[in-house]
Parts: structure tokens; C-alpha cells; sequence
């Protein structure tokens, strides 16, 4: 049983927890979300375990994952129960896709690994959990709206983040599974050494589909606490 003070909720992609991505994932992140355990991070020569550590530390407080459904807060006067109930009847009517290759990408501020080619399913699936998730979200305050503007936002974007609470939905939303956290401040050589360790350590995932067959309900459980995997839900086979 959850606690109904938790504090906040999304929907992600997570890979199967015994498969090869999950595991590659996990570790190289040092931590799993399924179990909730700490993992021994890789080694690699040129980067010290204490700079990996500090590399990965924000991406792995979110946990292994694409985001779907970007972290919300539970709307005041929503049951806990609401938020599986909805998971389940959104999961019932999706088929699972398959996902282009994964290819690591340098995305200005962070490394990720996306697919490297669009989908257009893939941006339909991710909307539509969006639309059928939103009804639970509590509204952003003018704070959270004012720290995300922050980014510098583009006129769509800001219309994306009033209506739906996060402005990488719809044509703007770009499924990644984040390594890094913000690479601000790193040096060249720095970010190419970050590079070649990931590259060499996803090598067996990179360039393999992806199956999106299952969509997870992740917890925040505390405001700047570790997410974690609370349910899967299963697609419908394709």
C-alpha cells in the first residue's frame, strides 16, 4: 500500500527489469528503481568512480526511464486508487510498439539514448497518456510555471506547459532514457571521455529496437526523494 502523501507521480518507460537494457540501465545510473537498491556502477579508466557518480547522480534519482507522462502532483480530492485504475484503462486499449534503434545523443546539456528515427505511433502513444493522466494532475503553480520558463520556452512550448503541465508534449516531445545530468560546466575533453564510456558500455543495446510493450507508474516519495517503480501495466501484444 502506498502512502497518499506521496509526492509526486509520472508515467514511464521502464525496460523489463531482467532484460539486458534494464541492467546496463541500472548500473550504469548506480541505482535501480525496481528494487529500490543501490548498483555497483563500471568501472572506466579515465573517469574517476567519484566524477561518474557525480556525472549520473541527477539522472539517477529519476530512475532508469523515458518519460511518458512527466512527474505531477495528485490533484486535491483524488483518490490514490485513481491513479492504477487509470493506468490500467489506458494500458487496455494500447497496443505495445517497437521502437527504432537506440543511438546516444548529445542533447546540448545532458547524453541520452533515443531512437534514431521518429515514430509517429510513438508520439501519438505518448500523447494520448498525457490526455489520459491530466485529470489527475494538480495545476502548476506560478512558481513551478516561472522555474520552467526558465528554459527559455518557445511560444508553443509555453502553451504546451499552461495546458498540460510540461512543454514536451505533442510534436515537441522527444522520448530519451537520460545518462547524465546537466553537462554545464564540463570541459570538452571532459564530455568526449563521458561519451566513449557510455558508447562502450550500451554498445550491446545501441542499434536494437526497442519494446515499448508495458508503461510504469513511478513515485517521487518525498520532494527531491528517489523515484521508484510502484506498478507496471502491460500493452496489448502487437
Amino acid at each position: 500500500m502506498l502512502d497518499t502523501a506521496i509526492h509526486r507521480h509520472a508515467a514511464y518507460y521502464a525496460p523489463a527489469p531482467h532484460g539486458l537494457l534494464a541492467q546496463l540501465g541500472a548500473q550504469w545510473l548506480g541505482r535501480c528503481a525496481q528494487t529500490r537498491r543501490a548498483v555497483q556502477q563500471p568501472d572506466f579508466p579515465h573517469i574517476s568512480p567519484e566524477d561518474l557518480r557525480s556525472y549520473t547522480a541527477a539522472a539517477a534519482r529519476y530512475g532508469w526511464h523515458a518519460t511518458i507522462k512527466a512527474p505531477f502532483s495528485l490533484q486535491h480530492g483524488v483518490e490514490m486508487d485513481a491513479i492504477p485504475a487509470a493506468f490500467a484503462a489506458w494500458a487496455k486499449g494500447r497496443t505495445a510498439l517497437t521502437l527504432p534503434p537506440l543511438t546516444l545523443r548529445n542533447m546540448g546539456d545532458y547524453l541520452a539514448l533515443i531512437p534514431n528515427g521518429p515514430s509517429s505511433a510513438l508520439q501519438e502513444m505518448a500523447f494520448d497518456c498525457v490526455r489520459a493522466l491530466h485529470p489527475l494532475a494538480q495545476a502548476l503553480t506560478g512558481q513551478q510555471i516561472a522555474q520552467r520558463r526558465l528554459a527559455q520556452l518557445t511560444p508553443e512550448q509555453d502553451a504546451m506547459l499552461l495546458q498540460w503541465g510540461y512543454p514536451f508534449v505533442g510534436d515537441a516531445f522527444q522520448w530519451h532514457m537520460t545518462l547524465t545530468g546537466s553537462l554545464k560546466g564540463l570541459g570538452q575533453s571532459e564530455v568526449h571521455k563521458l561519451q566513449d564510456a557510455a558508447l562502450e558500455w550500451f554498445a550491446p543495446v545501441l542499434n536494437q529496437a526497442v519494446e515499448l510493450d508495458a508503461v510504469c507508474w513511478f513515485v517521487e516519495p518525498v520532494a527531491g526523494g528517489d523515484f521508484y517503480e510502484a506498478q507496471r501495466f502491460a500493452l496489448r501484444p502487437a
